[in-house]
């Protein structure tokens, strides 16, 4: 069994034009609701063997609050082709992860990470909102065996539907 969390990176800067978009850091929204998402998925008892990013600033960042929260052995790798990457990038990304990690994050940019959450699911979603998280498991023992709409979703948050959350 595999578990997939595809995350897009919180809110970030667009009012400082200093930054190029590849550079762009978290804005202040986005700095405080990337701890709350990660602390939030740690008391629903999600543990993450590895977490994928983009390199990007503003990826790296909200892949740092994650790493705080959810992987024992702190196992952050940065993947450039996730910047701005589409959906056949994400999942040829997923794909080649080891099978002897389980649960695993992704951690990226808009269209792609709607666009990789709807192609595993059955279930259709609309855009993944800043700092969303969709939660897919998968009833195989490899990662490369992951075909569309092949996924049961267990959850898609945000900072908005946690807010009022008293449970998981």
């Amino acid at each position: 069994m595999k578990t997939l969390l595809l995350a897009r990176h919180a809110k970030s800067n667009w009012g400082d034009k200093n930054f190029s978009d590849f550079d762009r850091p978290l804005n202040e929204k986005g700095k405080a609701d990337a701890p709350v998402m990660a602390s939030c998925l740690q008391q629903c008892g999600y543990l993450i063997h590895q977490i994928i990013s983009s390199d990007a600033a503003r990826a790296l960042e909200t892949a740092e609050e994650y790493k705080k929260y959810l992987t024992p052995e702190q196992n952050l790798i940065t993947h450039h082709d996730l910047y701005l990457a589409d959906a056949e990038t994400i999942i040829n990304i997923v794909s080649r992860i080891s099978p002897s990690h389980s649960a695993v994050m992704i951690v990226g940019h808009n269209p792609g990470m709607s666009d990789a959450l709807n192609y595993y699911c059955t279930e259709k979603f609309d855009d993944m909102s800043s700092c969303g998280v969709g939660i897919v498991q998968f009833e195989v023992a490899n990662w490369k065996d992951i075909t569309e709409g092949s996924g049961d979703v267990l959850g898609f948050e945000n900072p908005k539907t946690i807010k009022n959350r008293v449970d998981c």
